[in-house]
C-alpha cells in the first residue's frame, strides 16, 4: 500500500501495484491477476518434474528455474491451504507479514532443496608447508604474518593444488579434514604417496547441501525460529502464538483488534492460552502489546519484512 497515492483510489490494488512495481525496473515483466487463488493458477507456478523430492540420487538441477508463491495479508486457512498445495507440488512457498510493530516470515522450500553455497564469504585457503605420509596424513600449513593458523573446522573439504612431490594431491576429489590445531589438519591416508618436497596451497570447497522443509500446518506446531541470542527465543515463541490468536481472533470477530482497546488485548490473549503445543511459557505482557498495536500497518516494517522476503526469494 506505501506504492499507492491518492489516484489510485478506486483502482484494483492489485493492479494499481502492478502499474507502480513496473516502474521501478522496466526489465523485470510484472503481471496482475485479480482472479482467485485457484489450484489452476497455483499449479501454473510448478516446474519440478517431481510432485515431492525427486528420486533417490537425483536432484533438480541447480540452474533450473524455482517457482515461489509469497502470501501476505491472508488468513491462517488460507495459508495452510495454499501451503500444502504448493509443498505436495514442489512450489517454494512463503509466508510474510507484518502486523504493527512484529513481524513474521516462514519459508518451506519443499522436501529436496539444494543450496549451492551454503556458507558466506569467500572460501577459506592455505599454503602447505609440509604433508606427512601416513594414515592419516597430517598437513602442516603456513602462519600468516599476524601468527594466526589456518581458519579450517571439522568436515570442511578441501582440495589442493601446486603441490610438489606429492603430485597424487593434486587435482583429486575434495577431501574431508579434521582440525588438530591451528596450524595441522588430518586428512585422507597419504602412505602410498610419494614424500612431499615443497609448495601447494590447500583450499576449501563448498559442496551443495540438500535441506528438508516442513509445510506450515506442522511448522506452526513446532516452529524452528531463529533468534540472534537464547535471551530472545520466549519472546519470538510468544510472539508466534500471538500471530496465530490474532487469526482466531479475526476469525471469531471479523476483525483485527481494536488499538489500546484492554478488552480486545486480554481476548487475544486468551486464545493465545488456548494453543495447544506450546513450547515454553507465554509472556502475556508481549501477547497483549502485540494486540494492542496490530491493527497498524507501519512503512519500516514492511520494508523490512518485505526486504528479508525478498532475499528468501532470491534464493
Amino acid at each position: 500500500q506505501f506504492l499507492l497515492g491518492e489516484n489510485d483510489i478506486g483502482w484494483n490494488r492489485a493492479e494499481a501495484s502492478r502499474r507502480a512495481l513496473s516502474e521501478l525496473n522496466s526489465r523485470v515483466v510484472v503481471t496482475a491477476c485479480t482472479g482467485d487463488l485457484s489450484e489452476t493458477f497455483l499449479a501454473s507456478f510448478q516446474v519440478s518434474p517431481w510432485p515431492r523430492a525427486p528420486p533417490p540420487g537425483q536432484w533438480r538441477s541447480l540452474t533450473a528455474p524455482v517457482q515461489v508463491v509469497v502470501l501476505t495479508e491472508s488468513s491462517l486457512e488460507e495459508q495452510l491451504y495454499i501451503g500444502d498445495f504448493c509443498h505436495a507440488h514442489g512450489i517454494c512457498f512463503i509466508v510474510a507479514d507484518t502486523k504493527g510493530l512484529a513481524g513474521q516470515l516462514f519459508c518451506d522450500f519443499g522436501e529436496c532443496f539444494v543450496i549451492e553455497d551454503p556458507a558466506e564469504g569467500d572460501p577459506v585457503c592455505a599454503v602447505v608447508q609440509h604433508i606427512s605420509q601416513g594414515n592419516p596424513g597430517v598437513v602442516t600449513c603456513m602462519g600468516a604474518e599476524d601468527s594466526r593458523g589456518h581458519l579450517f573446522c571439522d568436515g570442511d573439504f578441501v582440495t589442493f593444488s601446486g603441490v610438489e612431490g606429492m603430485t597424487e594431491l593434486n587435482g583429486r576429489e575434495p577431501i574431508p579434514v579434521r582440525v588438530l590445531d591451528e596450524f595441522r589438519l588430518e586428512i585422507s591416508d597419504t602412505s602410498s604417496f610419494s614424500p612431499y618436497r615443497c609448495g601447494g596451497l590447500v583450499s576449501e570447497v563448498r559442496l551443495p547441501e540438500v535441506h528438508s522443509y516442513e509445510p506450515l500446518c506442522r511448522a506452526l506446531l513446532k516452529p524452528k525460529i531463529q533468534v540472534v541470542s537464547p535471551e530472545e527465543l520466549p519472546r519470538s515463541r510468544s510472539l508466534h502464538a500471538a500471530f496465530q490468536a490474532l487469526h482466531a481472533f479475526h476469525r471469531e470477530q471479523g476483525r483485527l483488534p481494536r488499538p489500546r482497546a484492554p478488552a480486545d488485548a486480554e481476548r487475544v490473549l486468551e486464545l493465545a492460552r488456548s494453543l495447544g503445543g506450546q513450547q515454553g511459557p507465554l509472556d502475556e505482557d508481549v501477547v497483549r502489546a502485540f494486540a494492542s498495536v496490530s491493527a497498524g500497518d507501519l512503512c519500516p516494517m514492511a520494508a523490512v519484512i518485505g526486504a528479508l522476503a525478498a532475499q528468501e526469494v532470491l534464493k
